[in-house]
């Protein structure tokens, strides 16, 4: 025990905790001594009163406006600042700017392989209104020319990622929410610089609070120091801040345009099982070659645009290689700050879709109204509804929240499953042997309310099947879950997930 705590004291996660504890505490305190003491209790709730009303307004959705009004209304005069200090969604003015000018730099459309649109309509029509929705809330298409392959266990993702990172001639992009030093992260960053040295422009965003314990502080000094253009997404600041919930927790290691890959995994040794943490850890990955890694190419530069200075020829970094059809793919980003959450409209859709089967890989479990709800509806008209979640947590708050959501969901007719060797870190939907998803978004608040993430849409493509094969192999290594198995006995423990669960959009 006392080696885990001097552990934690010498990692950067535990002193920022301690500095937004300390803050918080002094915020409340000043507050609540002006409020009392100075007589501004009554500008304190006219701003909670304004607060609560701006919140009721927003084109939010309505489980994470449910959580700060209830908030507000119970801290009448900390509420409303509490709101502005934490959930004020708002993107700083120069990254907007950067990026309307990114999206007016767009090339010439007829620059452009022939999308797959059309022929998604004409082959497959009960899908082709799920990919229209993804085109018309962010603009990317449904691709042909493209084939992917699908990686079952990491370490054949990490070797085959250095055998590409060898053939790039032009540009690598590497956007991730963890990077951590070890052994294939050594290995990959030396493939890296020698394709520096030759000239291909290396650039790469990591996420600075998922990467905080896993790389020195200001990483990216010492990546632009070897030559690599580097940027550490939403640097962590020890002061409480709105944007300090926004997280960049994409995937995409896009090489010449050509070539990408996505998934769950990070690029550290605990996604490849060479660094145990929570037994074995189940993940996925996908490559992709063609036509669809355009789209990853605009989510990065897009990004990009964002986070750095200077503007990009978008027309430079078109694919420059086709390959046979390997059914319709359709990769597609979400964001805090447009109002939608694409990701989870997609996953409500081809659940509303399904007519045998729908299969889930999630590591959190914590779905909204909206999801819950169809859910259970599918799962009440005779379709098999399968969840496999992680039996070993790497949260444990989230993971009572999980399993306080098994039970509404049991009784419905949804088959949960826990995977017993470890931790299930993939995200996966999988419906009728025809359409899947594949990408970075979880069941829970932060991945469809916070985040920034990507997904992948599959229509009749082999990654389908393998994504099933994947699912057939897992279940064999998961044990079924009953209301009795995931019951909480005992007023205090109730009380927890009762409370948990309440504060889960805040998660």
């Amino acid at each position: 025990m006392l080696r885990k705590l001097l552990k934690a004291m010498t990692q950067r996660l535990f002193w920022f905790a301690i500095f937004m504890a300390v803050q918080f505490a002094l915020l409340l305190y000043v507050v609540l001594w002006a409020s009392y003491a100075k007589g501004f209790y009554l500008a304190f709730s006219l701003l909670s009163i304004i607060m609560l009303f701006v919140v009721f307004t927003r084109p939010e959705k309505p489980a994470y406006k449910m959580v700060w009004m209830f908030l507000i209304g119970i801290l009448p005069v900390f509420g409303g600042v509490l709101y502005l200090m934490m959930a004020n969604k708002k993107l700083g003015y120069f990254s907007r700017k950067k990026m309307k000018r990114f999206q007016k730099s767009l090339p010439n459309e007829s620059l452009f392989p022939e999308t797959a649109d059309t022929a998604l309509y004409d082959s497959a029509p009960e899908y082709s209104h799920i990919s229209r929705y993804i085109f018309n809330t962010t603009g990317l298409p449904a691709w042909g020319g493209t084939s992917c392959s699908y990686f079952y266990y990491s370490e054949e993702f990490f070797i085959d990622v250095i055998e590409e990172i060898r053939k790039a001639e032009r540009f690598i992009f590497i956007e991730y929410f963890i990077i951590g030093e070890g052994k294939w992260w050594s290995r990959i960053l030396d493939e890296l610089l020698k394709k520096v040295r030759a000239g291909v422009d290396v650039r790469i965003i990591y996420d600075d609070m998922g990467s905080i314990n896993s790389i020195p502080a200001r990483y990216d000094l010492k990546l632009r120091s070897l030559g690599i253009k580097a940027v550490a997404f939403n640097r962590v600041k020890l002061h409480m801040n709105p944007r300090l919930n926004f997280r960049d927790h994409r995937k995409i290691f896009d090489i010449d345009g050509n070539v990408c890959y996505t998934g769950g995994l990070n690029l550290a040794d605990e996604y490849a099982n060479d660094e145990i943490r929570f037994g074995y850890w189940k993940d996925n990955a996908v490559k992709f070659k063609g036509d669809a890694v355009w789209n990853f190419t605009y989510m990065f530069l897009e990004m990009w645009a964002g986070v750095w200075s200077g503007e990009d020829d978008l027309s430079k970094y078109l694919p420059t290689l086709s390959f046979p059809d390997d059914g319709f793919i359709q990769p597609f980003g979400d964001n805090p700050f447009d109002d939608m959450s694409t990701a989870e409209d997609v996953y409500i859709q081809i659940i509303a879709n399904a007519k045998r089967y729908v299969w889930i890989t999630t590591p959190y479990l914590v779905p909204d109204d909206q999801m819950m709800g169809a859910l259970k509806i599918a799962a009440a008209s005779g379709v098999d509804v399968r969840i496999i979640t992680p039996h070993y947590p790497d949260k444990k708050t989230v993971f009572e929240v999980s399993r306080s959501n098994y039970i509404p969901l049991i009784r419905s007719g949804v088959k949960i499953y826990e995977y017993m060797p470890g931790f299930m870190h993939s995200k996966t939907f999988i419906a009728d042997d025809e359409v899947a998803v594949v990408g970075t978004t979880n069941i829970d608040y932060r991945s469809f309310y916070l985040h920034f993430e990507l997904s992948v849409l599959f229509v009749r493509s082999s990654v389908v099947s393998a994504v099933k094969d994947d699912f057939e192999r897992t279940f064999e290594i998961s044990e079924r879950m009953s209301e009795e198995m995931v019951a909480v006995h005992g007023p205090i423990r109730r009380f927890i997930r009762y409370f948990l669960r309440l504060f889960s959009p805040a998660f």
